[in-house]
């Protein structure tokens, strides 16, 4: 790395204290016990066997969006991105943007075969992809100041009308498959010209009652984007938009908090690089309760940072320790898996926002070093294969990392294979039935 990458990198010091309290946070809020009891088919205990446990999925939300789904020239590299992208994440974003999603008003591009759009796969694409890889979907956003429809009407009640027939609509055909959703989204950056184009007043009030009346079994979240670590304690603006909007009792059920690495905000770096900085901001948004996702993350390659690979490698293995240990994080979504694929940029080159090179793959598929970090933290370092050997009277515990497990149980008249969640908060105490 050149000069000028190790000027961004020297406040990322991860020192004993640090490291220290992210591998007790590991061990502490990632992992947990699993109490087991077994049953034969007539409800009879099962006295002895043995067991092995696979962790098949975290709980910990690995995630990307899927805005790339079916958007390659080529059949070849759609199935490489679904290769991909299955391969390291367990979660989903589903793109919900009003002004792609109804382009034209009352024409909605739910279904198979809408009418394309670069980087906004139908829903219906996106959730057959995560049903076939196994992946949680998460809708965004169901509302923004931006990304909204030309033909919308320059009156606020009209719009709040809208607003309105927008979230029942959404809620009708998905609300029971998409159990994730960012409800309002970078309200800290809406500026008098946002304003002057007839938003209703209290948009972000307005977008989380309509949440609770149309998605009200759903995960709730405000997503906001780099304001989040201009910290200044409980005065901080999104702590202060989040408190308001609890003391008004609004159901916000999560917090999601960007980590877009562009280049306008690397004179930040002393900010958002810094792991102490980090821990102060994250143990003061965690006051709320409320579970943290860093919902949108890109970490540049950039050229001009000489190793620019090493460079996303290394900080990026390095915030997911972080993340994945602090208590009140739940999740860490990648923003573009694919060099090339950015946003307000031709497909395939450097141009624009993809000459920040912030995807984990290489346009021709190839594997940056920062996808294979990625992929031995969650694969190999942060993976339970435990066995135990159960026995009536004994403990007949295991330890791993919270999430779905595949469970063989093998006894002298036989073998067969169950499932269970071990899950953060729970008491994972399992009877497993119909056991040889």
């Amino acid at each position: 790395m050149n000069e000028f990458a190790k000027e961004i990198l020297k406040n990322f010091v991860f020192d004993d204290e640090i490291n220290s309290r992210i591998d007790l946070g590991i061990e502490q809020n990632r992992k947990g016990f699993g109490k087991i009891s077994l049953q034969d088919q007539h409800g009879n205990v099962v006295r002895k066997g043995k067991m092995k446990f696979h962790l098949k999925k975290h709980e910990f939300q690995f995630g990307c969006n899927a805005f790339m789904l079916n958007q390659f020239p080529e059949a070849e590299q759609n199935a490489q991105y679904e290769e991909v992208f299955g391969e390291l994440f367990n979660l989903a974003v589903v793109p919900f943007y009003w002004s792609d999603l109804e382009p034209e008003q009352g024409k909605l591009r739910f279904d198979h075969g809408s009418v394309p759009i670069y980087r906004r796969p139908p829903p219906d694409d996106v959730l057959d992809f995560c049903s076939r890889k196994n992946l949680t979907p998460k809708g965004h956003p169901l509302f923004w100041h931006l990304f909204r429809p030309g033909w919308l009407p320059h009156n606020k009640q009209e719009m709040k009308y809208f607003i309105t027939k927008r979230f029942k609509e959404i809620s009708a055909r998905y609300a029971d498959q998409i159990k994730i959703w960012d409800v309002c989204n970078e309200a800290q950056t809406i500026g008098v010209d946002d304003l002057n184009r007839d938003i209703p007043d209290n948009h972000v009030e307005l977008a989380f009652d309509l949440a609770q009346q149309y998605f009200s079994t759903c995960t709730k979240t405000y997503n906001d984007d780099r304001m989040w670590y201009h910290f200044s304690g409980p005065y901080s603006p999104v702590y202060l938009l989040v408190k308001s909007l609890l003391d008004r009792n609004y159901k916000v059920d999560a917090l999601g908090l960007q980590y877009h690495m562009f280049a306008g905000q690397l004179q930040y770096a002393d900010k958002f690089l810094n792991p102490k900085y980090l821990f102060h901001c994250l143990d003061q948004y965690g006051k709320f309760g409320l579970p943290i996702n860093f919902s949108e993350v890109s970490i540049i390659s950039s050229r001009n940072l000489g190793d620019g690979d090493e460079f996303q490698r290394l900080i990026a293995e390095k915030l997911y320790r972080l993340w994945f240990s602090h208590a009140s994080v739940n999740g860490a979504i990648w923003w573009n898996l694919v060099d090339g694929t950015a946003a307000y940029a031709p497909i395939g080159t450097e141009e624009g926002e993809n000459s920040l090179r912030a995807g984990l793959v290489n346009y021709d598929f190839s594997l940056k070093p920062a996808y294979s970090a990625l992929h031995k933290l969650i694969k190999q370092d942060w993976q339970t294969d435990v066995t135990l050997d159960y026995e009536v009277g004994a403990p007949n515990k295991f330890c791993g990392f919270y999430g779905d497990y595949e469970v063989e149980v093998e006894t002298d008249s036989g073998r067969v294979t169950r499932e269970i969640k071990l899950s953060k908060g729970e008491l994972n105490q399992f009877i497993l039935k119909d056991c040889p």
